[in-house]
């Protein structure tokens, strides 16, 4: 048994399509998980399984015209896991970085005293050392 992923994406109209979405999928035989997600106003459909994809996208299709295949293909759960950590420490490093480029701004933008000392170092050769003028 091969297990394949889809993605479908379903404009709505209202949060009462996203159990009724649910309802509908799940009626379809040889589906392992379900994930719906609101995305700005469109559900995100993620199935996995042995399925008919054509079965779940026509069945889909009948209550939500706007339902369109995103994507579909083989579903290796290592894959998934090793993308879904990339993406983590993707995230965690760009969080990292704009908390270090709000420090630097932080530091850099700060009034520093409008009185600059300046000082002069004049070393002899006489071995006798530096003096600060």
């Amino acid at each position: 048994m091969k297990l394949q992923k889809m993605v479908v994406m379903i404009t709505v109209y209202d949060e009462g399509s996203k159990e009724k979405v649910m309802r509908a999928v799940a009626s379809c035989s040889g589906i392992t998980s379900i994930n719906v997600e609101s995305k700005e106003g469109n559900l995100m459909v993620s199935v996995i399984g042995d399925f008919d994809e054509m079965q779940i996208l026509t069945k889909l299709k009948r209550k939500w015209r706007s339902a369109k295949m995103v994507t579909f293909g083989t579903y290796d759960p290592k894959k998934e896991a090793e993308a879904a950590a990339a993406a983590e420490r993707k995230k965690k490093e760009e969080s990292e970085r704009a908390t270090m480029d709000a420090l630097y701004r932080s530091h850099h933008e700060t009034p520093h005293c409008p009185i600059h000392h300046h000082s002069t170092v004049v070393c002899e050769h006489d071995h006798n050392g530096c003096v600060i003028l």
